[in-house]
């Protein structure tokens, strides 16, 4: 979890620094990342269920097609963002991570924000592993394959 606390602490602050709403902006980050895991999870954990046979596809099919089910996602994925970072003021992460001036020389803001796009690309080559997939016409298998 402090892994997620730093990232909130520098992201806050680069958005304090442009004067860009740093709490709604950084709202939007921390959910924004927190949907790319949560998604790559629920991927993996749909054709583990599938794979294994403890769900069908169609009852599958039926949960990913309900209306409830993506809101109870989103509502929660709100939720913990909210409880998990929003509720102690910033000063409290200043305390925190004020002593991190080595880990802040190499960890760039350019690198924070590519973070999501990146767990996403490397989310799916770990599902081509485990799972297999046609990839540019050659069909590669994987760990689980059926």
């Amino acid at each position: 979890m402090i892994f997620f606390e730093y990232i909130y602490y520098r992201m806050y602050n680069a958005y304090n620094d442009k004067n860009d709403s740093p709490i709604l902006r950084t709202f939007m980050y921390m959910t924004l990342l927190l949907f790319f895991i949560v998604g790559s999870f629920l991927i993996y954990l749909e054709r583990f269920l599938t794979v294994s046979g403890m769900l069908s596809a169609i009852t599958i099919n039926n949960i990913k097609h309900s209306c409830f089910f993506w809101g109870a996602i989103i509502l929660l994925i709100f939720l913990f963002t909210y409880l998990a970072f929003f509720r102690r003021s910033i000063g409290d992460y200043n305390n925190m991570f004020s002593k991190c001036y080595k880990l802040n020389k190499y960890v760039k803001i350019w690198m924070l924000v590519i973070l999501p796009f990146f767990l996403f690309f490397i989310s799916i080559n770990i599902y081509i592993i485990l799972f297999g997939g046609h990839i540019l016409g050659k069909e590669i298998p994987g760990v689980f394959a059926n």
